[in-house]
């Protein structure tokens, strides 16, 4: 099987050919065949399109900008290419990128598309010419057009700003006719922008309700203003609160058309765009994008970290044991023994792996046996405990909730409770049954049961779920107690691995990015009152 690889030479700062060796490489080592493809000036992608055999290819990955990404999607479309993508930012501008957390080295991106791992995007079609992230009409809308390319090579994003400035001074407002089912506009304005994605031209606020796979497109028009409001209106788009301002008319449609009768330009991700008359309309789920997980949550405010980040995180918890060990001894008799809870966790970092799987197989044939037996009794159940250990009490500090840990059980008796965490005396960490004696770390150590309904098919497929991950291997991700990061699919946190069951059943009741959820997430953002309370049980009880 191949791996068609198209990339700009030129996109960005044009260090990307320079890895291309890696690229090959890993999936090499994966079985399959990388043919590049390097485009520039000259280059037609249609006569690519139209030689290749699809069913010889696995995938598509496009190294470059939003103008990359536009020109390859235009092209496949246009030759009724439907394979997958995956998309190396290496542009100027790679705003579409940003919707789906990447990390920031090709290293990593790569070890994801090696996987198989996918998440619907619609596509926005103007007249016959499509676009992914944004479409543009009026005034300064072709500054990337028109920035020299030896600019945006020394200086990035910030060419077009530069850009942006120079040619401030031709701002003037244009004649603009807009119809849709939800608005008509007859007026002047700077500028409109047909949003699919969230950022543009670096603005990574410009449209931050927008959704690129809800079937709509999200639309901005500028209106015409004093130029003391215009300077303002600025600073409002840098902050995502624009939409609020009179002089920005806000809605979102899944077609419109445009109408203008003076010489302004529009432009496609970047791309010059097409003549007037505007007929847009939005393609729902068009196009499959390789990502980190299924049905990826999409934009989160904070970037994919990188192994530098990694190693940081591994020294801030080596440095807390360290001036935890220099504080004077007054200060430890305020709380618990924070040293010796520090000194826990420390010896924990071995029975962890924020990069490979470590444990494999810690549930055997007789759990699964048990746990069939409960799938006609109509609930799932989750599980938060206060348990005392270090780890727990760390957890504590952070979130400042009592409850730092969840489980799932398949059972009310918790004969079948599942997490991830080691155990006092298991070596490997991940998915495995914990023990009464690991909970009971404090004197009013306990556990809330709480139960979801589900289907017998609901409960299987939990169960397939947890079988999968049991013999794919697993590492609880301890490192995540200081940056939300999971290099891989089963690196996980006990809550994020309680709500990718509840997701990949179709019985998480909150969205949210699985590696961003806490324990008591599953109470506090139960608005619709899905958890029904079980019993609460107290540890000390059970060994009186």
């Amino acid at each position: 099987m191949k791996i068609l690889l198209i990339y700009n030479p030129n996109a960005g700062n044009q260090v990307f050919k320079n890895n291309l060796d890696v690229i090959i490489e890993k999936f090499q080592k994966k079985g399959y065949l990388v043919s590049p493809f390097r485009i520039g000036k000259g280059i037609d992608l249609n006569e690519l399109f139209q030689r290749i055999n699809p069913e010889q290819y696995k995938k598509i990955l496009i190294s470059g900008g939003d103008g990359t990404i536009n020109q390859v999607l235009n092209a496949m479309l246009n030759n009724g290419i439907n394979l997958p993508i995956g998309i190396y930012p290496a542009g100027t501008a790679n705003d579409f990128a940003q919707n789906f957390n990447l990390p920031t080295s090709v290293d990593e991106i790569t070890d994801i598309y090696t996987r198989e791992n996918y998440t619907y995007a619609d596509i926005g079609r103007i007249n016959e010419r499509y676009f992914i992230n944004v479409a543009s009409v009026g005034c300064l809308v072709d500054v990337s057009q028109r920035t020299d390319t030896k600019l945006k090579s020394s200086f990035g994003i910030f060419s077009y700003y530069f850009k942006g400035i120079e040619e401030f001074q031709k701002l003037k407002p244009v004649k603009i006719k807009m119809e849709s089912d939800q608005f008509i506009f007859d007026g002047e304005a700077y500028f409109m922008i047909i949003m699919n994605g969230k950022s543009a031209g670096g603005f990574k606020k410009i449209a931050p309700l927008s959704v690129y796979n809800d079937g709509l497109l999200d639309i901005y028009i500028f209106k015409k203003c004093p130029l003391i409001d215009l300077m303002s209106l600025v600073g409002k788009v840098l902050k995502g609160e624009h939409d609020s301002s009179p002089y920005v008319i806000y809605f979102q449609s899944s077609k419109l058309t445009v109408m203008c009768d003076e010489n302004i330009g529009t432009d496609l991700d970047g791309e010059e765009g097409t003549g007037f008359p505007l007929d847009v309309r939005i393609l729902p789920s068009q196009v499959r994008i390789n990502t980190k997980f299924n049905n990826e949550d999409g934009f989160g405010s904070t970037r994919e970290l990188s192994f530098a980040d990694i190693k940081y995180a591994a020294e801030q918890i080596s440095n807390g044991v360290l001036s935890q060990m220099t504080r004077p001894f007054k200060d430890f008799k305020i709380d618990r023994n924070v040293i010796a809870d520090m000194l826990k966790i420390a010896a924990d970092l071995p029975r962890h792996n924020a990069l490979d799987y470590i444990n494999k197989g810690s549930l055997n044939d007789d759990y699964f046996k048990t746990a069939e037996e409960t799938l006609n009794d109509g609930y799932l159940y989750v599980v938060l405990s206060s348990t005392g250990s270090a780890a727990g009490e760390l957890i504590r500090k952070v979130t400042k909730k009592e409850y730092s840990h969840a489980s799932l059980s398949f059972d009310q008796d918790l004969k079948t409770i599942i997490s991830y965490n080691g155990g006092e005396n298991i070596y490997e960490p991940g998915l495995n049954q914990e023990m009464l004696e690991f909970f009971n770390q404090k004197e009013d150590a306990n556990i809330i049961i709480y139960k979801i309904k589900a289907t017998k098919k609901q409960k299987s497929q939990a169960l397939e779920e947890v079988r999968k991950i049991n013999s794919f291997g697993s590492s609880y991700n301890l490192l995540g107690l200081i940056v939300p990061y999971s290099h891989r699919e089963n690196i996980m946190f006990c809550s994020q691995f309680v709500y990718t069951i509840l997701r990949a059943v179709g019985l998480h009741y909150f969205d949210k990015k699985p590696e961003d959820v806490k324990p008591t997430d599953f109470v506090e953002l139960d608005y619709k009152r899905n958890l029904e309370y079980c019993s609460q049980i107290f540890l000390k009880d059970n060994f009186q």
